[in-house]
């Protein structure tokens, strides 16, 4: 019962944050960003759960998919695109202070799901620290897209203007 509550929470989440995608900068920088951010998400669980080191008992759509595709495309890309939006114009200090308050909650969220829900497990030899591991990994990778995307707009701008 709580743990498709807690499913159908992550779909809510989703749907209600989608405006948040069009902050500034711009729709054309985060909604790209956000999908991309779903699909690394997507890579990295699919890898754990073919590895066998997660499992996801209660899931949307578990005919369909063995991730859980509202945590991977709904709940973490968000994270990732707010983590983003906070630390735009951060210099290395505020992102790693930023990335500690956005990871930590994140990761203590999935060592929360895995002990009290049925919505996580995890199995062979994983541990709430490999997570929290990867929830940073994530949050570092997204930072440095951005960085990417911010240098592919700034030397657009540069060939306008020349």
């Amino acid at each position: 019962m709580k743990s498709n509550v807690i499913v159908k929470l992550g779909i809510v989440f989703g749907i209600l944050s989608f405006p948040t995608l069009f902050r500034k900068p711009s729709g054309k920088l985060w909604v790209p960003f956000f999908l991309l951010n779903g699909a690394i998400n997507h890579v990295f669980d699919k890898i754990l759960v073919t590895r066998k080191k997660v499992k996801y008992p209660v899931r949307f759509l578990p005919n369909i998919f063995k991730i859980n595709v509202v945590y991977d495309y709904l709940v973490c890309p968000y994270l990732s695109v707010w983590f983003c939006q906070s630390t735009y114009h951060s210099k290395l200090p505020g992102i790693i202070t930023k990335l500690i308050l956005f990871g930590l909650p994140q990761g203590a969220y999935e060592i929360w799901l895995e002990r009290k829900t049925k919505t996580l497990q995890f199995r062979k030899n994983w541990r709430w620290m490999y997570s929290l591991f990867l929830v940073f990994i994530v949050k570092i990778l997204s930072r440095g897209l951005l960085e990417l995307f911010k240098i592919s707009k700034l030397d657009k701008e540069n060939l306008k203007n020349e």
